[in-house]
């Protein structure tokens, strides 16, 4: 696994490309970044070169596919995210971030969908997320011809 972490990280054409965007076009919506280690509780395969993590406001994540939730793991989430000391054991989600043609920035989530339903039923303005810069094509992968056309 250290192996395949250690190959990505230094591969990862998003490391190097996401920098400088985010500091010029993020600071309005993004409240808060910090660094996060990059243990494998917190990186998958998308997000395994990316150590920043931010504060997204929930209101400008797009969810298109709908969840399919076990209601035990949202509760036991739901526990550890209002225990402040504990909080911080629960892994940020991973955001494709895509900027449109004409402007704006997106963000669409497929997975985490049991950590996004604990803090949205807390009614918590902000989830911790990595961004994944992507682009169309990567959303194309997800949804094929459902993929929104306003983006292009």
């Amino acid at each position: 696994m250290e192996f395949i972490s250690h190959f990505l990280r230094a591969t990862s054409r998003r490391t190097a490309a996401l920098g400088p965007i985010l500091q010029r076009n993020r600071s309005e919506i993004i409240q808060k970044q910090y660094r996060s280690s990059c243990s494998t509780m917190d990186t998958t395969v998308h997000s395994a070169g990316i150590d920043e993590t931010h504060l997204v406001p929930m209101s400008v994540i797009q969810r298109p596919i709908p969840s399919v939730l076990d209601e035990q793991k949202v509760q036991s989430l739901m526990e550890t995210i209002k225990n402040e000391t504990s909080e911080d054991e629960v892994p940020p989600i991973d955001l494709l971030w895509i900027s449109g043609s004409e402007g704006g920035d997106y963000y669409f989530s497929f997975g985490g969908c049991h950590r996004f339903e604990a803090y949205k039923r807390l009614q918590r303005p902000t989830i911790k997320a990595k961004l994944v810069k992507s682009t169309l094509g990567d959303l194309y992968h997800y949804m094929g011809s459902s993929a929104p056309k306003y983006l292009a």
